[in-house]
């Protein structure tokens, strides 16, 4: 396979290369500011070539473009500056343009405050926040810009807990954990990698995503098995979002449901105090960009801070976030730019002891972090490559997670031993201090190399991009650090805690190789623009192939129709492949008086490693209609997503037949003495969790969204969106149920039954948003209001009735034996009465946003989160219980207040 793929990736170039003809023609101008003066590392974006240019010290661009064209389109954007879109004849392509951005304002007649839909080579259903928007939302996180998107709820900021992202999926549990870990965040070309994150509860005794709580609610504050925790990403530094939902360029990897791409301010700024205050959270950030003397190019700086307490009144959990960032671009010279990026974070979360909690309870979280990043962009004067980009990056972070809790209770037997046999263990007293403490260290580096060249074959125009990247992971803390005379639980699962160091296990290292081609062509007459890509990923030693095409036609001014299909895959983390080993204790004997104490124990270890295990993948269809005209717009996007080979816990029973023992306390020796009967006792119902590829689902949808013009009479501009999730579980695992009272089969007890499982159900979730934008230019003025309206959020089993008959049993060597049609089944069936979480009613939230300038430098920002306090409340009685149990839908009124000073 690898000499094919070399023989491939030299064939295709060489046929581009063969046939390329086009000459380039260079573009020049100058870009200025308001107040005329040039304007450094503005950014140039061509349409046509999807190539960037950036100015120099003296505002001066160049950009080159096929001579082959027509028309080129050309976009100007630099930090704090509306940006200016340009076209450009043919016969201007060697007339000098002169461009002047002027400063972002609210006073200006004409600007974004939303997210809008793109036209991106990425996708073709992007969703894009320029500053603007960015800014108007007062977000405390990336996650707040994000709950805007359809399908989401626009909720208070809410940094006490961590905030992972899904798209597209309705299932929640470990569906979630795949679903975040396959959208990854992707930094100005770096991929944050969470692969290295091992914070976790051992995933042998608690299955994945268990994690040491930080907060007295269990509230989750570490992240391993899933994606990257979005409190730790603050807003004030970027530039613009760009959401892929569905099938993403061939250019990214290690994805399979989409991708959040961020481009962080770089440029000359004012300094920006930014301050938003809700309740018991504070977000206060400081960015200033500042050109260098001589061609030493600029520096961007970033500094944050947040603070968030839960509950203000006592003051006891606190989550606290702390970020500086610097970036040093400059030009070596008019075809070499390069741009070094630091980035330094660290978090706590923390609850603090409560002086009236006989308990002692506390917990932390502890995460400081630094990522080194660079990189370089080539222009090349050639017929075959145009661009050349490299990307290098290295991070490393410290981790922290530590919890304790007075235990007051009976005495027990413990054991802590790395071994497999019969011993004594130890019986511990009542009374202690418990502790759990994780320790990780996690590294991560990149490189990507990537190429890009334009031309023409035919009557068609290319833009053609290959690269190739490598990713290295490795986690080298202390790991579980486990001490045996305070453990925080006592045969959980029948398993017990061992330290396990996080430094035993090998690093990981996937690589891959991309190919996509941007096609501009015409037939007939219809403007076509494909996007035609493949990707060869190594994945821990596994190669997949995915293809990722997509097409968009203009059938008119007016119609313009998209469709997509995609493979994708994402690698294990090292959490996933490389769980501490099971450790399973069974008590043969626990006896104790006041002179003496036994506790003698069987344990047998179990490795859980799992060094094969493949990557989780997914494929998707897209089918996108716009319709544009001069009343409104339209958006529908029609989707179908398949998740394959997801990760999942599998339960593995163990039986074991073990010796019976006599004892007695022996006085003279002041200790129990034992010794074997002759006589043996099975033991069932033990178990440990693997991981396993075997998580499955498929996802249908639709977004549609309308966006109506600006109604001139009152500067108002409306949108609506709707968005219809259903996603389906395909769980090919049976339910093995431990059976406290056996069940004769053949003459022979069965411990073990197997039903079919619970889990393959359809949900499915109906929700609108309303928003209106009301901008009042003269006054610097504008009220935003959002409307979700939720109409449906249900879950259907696929089992009608409420007693489910077995499927097959697990026989004495744990064998699966299933039942034919009709054999008797002797096994009593499992009772499906589930408690119903169906949403009962229809129901909406509203909220109000209103922000004021003064004299373009200072801005003020409220939101009002359920602005009318709306809760409505429905009440059912549990027919098992009797009890009745009450919903409540919405969270209370919630206020954000913010201040914007630019010196």
């Amino acid at each position: 396979m690898g000499k094919f793929l070399k023989f491939f990736i030299v064939f295709i170039i060489c046929c581009y290369a063969s046939v390329a003809s086009a000459q380039n023609v260079v573009i020049k101008g100058k870009v200025v500011d308001g107040k005329n003066q040039p304007l450094e590392f503005a950014t140039v974006f061509c349409e046509e070539t999807q190539l960037y240019a950036f100015t120099d010290q003296k505002g001066v661009f160049s950009i080159s473009v096929p001579s082959s064209l027509n028309q080129i389109s050309l976009r100007f954007t630099a930090v704090g500056k509306k940006s200016v879109e340009r076209k450009v004849e043919k016969k201007d392509f060697l007339e000098k343009i002169d461009i002047i951005l002027i400063e972002n304002s609210l006073t200006l007649s004409d600007i974004e405050v939303y997210a809008t839909y793109s036209k991106s080579k990425n996708s073709i259903s992007s969703i894009t926040f320029d500053e603007e928007a960015i800014e108007r939302i007062q977000a405390f996180s990336l996650m707040d810009v994000l709950n805007t998107l359809p399908g989401k709820q626009l909720v208070a900021p809410n940094i006490n807990i961590a905030q992972t992202l899904t798209l597209r999926n309705t299932l929640g549990g470990t569906y979630d954990l795949n679903n975040s870990l396959g959208i990854p965040i992707i930094v100005d070309g770096i991929r944050l990698s969470n692969d290295a994150n091992m914070q976790s509860r051992p995933a042998t005794q608690w299955g994945m995503g268990a994690v040491v709580p930080a907060t007295n609610s269990g509230s989750a504050t570490d992240v391993p098995f899933r994606g990257i925790d979005l409190r730790e990403i603050p807003v004030e530094s970027i530039e613009k979002i760009e959401v892929i939902q569905g099938v993403a360029s061939a250019e990214y990897g290690e994805l399979t449901d989409g991708a959040i791409l961020i481009e962080r301010k770089a440029g000359k700024s004012p300094l920006q105090f930014t301050t938003n205050i809700n309740a018991g959270s504070y977000n206060y950030s400081l960015n200033k960009g500042f050109n260098l003397p001589g061609k030493m190019g600029g520096l961007t700086t970033d500094f944050n801070y947040a603070i968030s307490n839960d509950n203000p009144t006592d003051n006891f959990q606190e989550y606290r976030r702390y970020g500086a960032a610097l970036r040093w671009q400059y030009n070596v010279n008019s075809f070499i730019r390069n741009k070094f990026s630091v980035d330094y974070n660290r978090k706590l979360d923390i609850n603090k002891i409560d002086p009236d909690d006989g308990s002692r309870r506390e917990y932390y979280s502890k995460q400081e972090g630094i990522r080194l990043s660079n990189t370089t962009d080539f222009k090349i004067s050639s017929r075959y490559v145009n661009n050349v980009n490299l990307t290098l990056s290295y991070s490393e972070t410290n981790q922290e997670s530590y919890s304790q809790w007075f235990l007051n209770q009976a005495a027990k037997g413990y054991t802590a031993k790395d071994t497999t046999g019969i011993y004594k263990g130890i019986v511990l007293g009542g009374q202690y201090l418990a502790v759990e403490e994780i320790i990780g260290n996690p590294i991560t580096a990149s490189g990507n190399l990537k190429f890009i060249s334009f031309f023409n074959l035919s009557n068609s125009r290319h833009n053609l991009s290959y690269g190739i990247n490598v990713n290295y992971t490795n986690n080298g803390g202390k790991g579980i650090i486990s001490d045996p005379d305070r453990p925080r639980f006592v045969n959980y699962n029948s398993t017990n805690v061992r330290p396990y160091s996080f430094e035993l296990n090998p690093s990981i290292i996937n690589s891959g190789f991309y190919f996509t081609d941007n096609i501009t062509y015409k037939l007939f007459e219809k403007k076509i623009t494909s996007n035609l890509g493949v990707r060869f990923d190594s994945q821990n030693g596994s190669l997949s192939i995915q293809p990722r095409l997509s097409t968009q036609v203009n059938l008119s001014k007016e119609w313009n129709v998209g469709l997509a299909y995609g493979i994708s895959s994402k690698s294990p983390t090292l959490a996933h492949q490389y769980p501490p080993p099971a450790w399973i204790d069974i008590p043969l004997i626990f006896a104790l008086n006041t002179e003496a104490a036994l506790y003698l124990v069987y344990t047998q270890k179990f490795q859980a490693a799992n060094p094969d295990l493949k990557p989780s993948k997914s494929n998707q269809a897209e089918f996108t209609l716009n319709f544009t005209n001069k009343t409104f717009s339209s958006r529908l996007n029609v989707f179908y997503k398949g998740a394959r080979n997801g990760f999942s816990n599998v339960r593995q029973y163990q039986q074991f037949v073990l010796p019976n023992y006599n004892y007695s306390y022996d006085a003279s020796l002041k200790q129990i003495v034992y010794q074997e009967n002759g006589t043996y006792t099975p033991y069932f119902g033990n178990s440990f969790y693997t991981i396993s590829n075997l998580s499955n689902s498929d996802t249908y949808g639709f977004d549609w969204s309308i966006n109506f013009s600006k109604i001139q009479a009152i500067n108002t501009n409306i949108s609506t969106s709707t968005s219809y999730i259903l996603s389906q579980e395909n769980n090919p695992i049976l339910d093995a149920i431990y059976l406290a009272t056996p069940v004769v089969i053949n003459g022979k007890n069965i411990n073990y039954a197997l039903f079919k499982p619970l889990t393959n159900d359809k949900k499915y979730v109906i929700t609108s948003k309303l928003n209106t934008t009301t901008h009042i230019p003269k006054l610097g003025f504008v009220v935003m209001t959002n409307t979700d309206i939720f109409w449906a959020n249900r879950r259907k089993s696929k089992y009608n009735d409420k007693l489910q008959q077995a499927s097959g049993y697990l026989d004495q060597n744990l064998q699966t034996i299933l039942f034919n049609d009709g054999q008797a089944n002797p096994i009593p069936p499992r009772n499906l009465s589930l408690s119903n979480s169906d949403q009962q009613l229809v129901y909406a939230n509203f909220s109000l946003s209103v922000a004021k300038e003064i004299n373009k430098r200072i801005r003020i920002a409220i939101t009002a989160y359920n602005t009318f306090n709306i809760r409505p409340e429905y009440t059912v009685v549990n027919p098992d219980t009797n009890v009745p149990v009450t919903t409540v839908y919405n969270s209370p009124l919630s206020i954000t207040g913010g201040i914007s000073l630019k010196l």
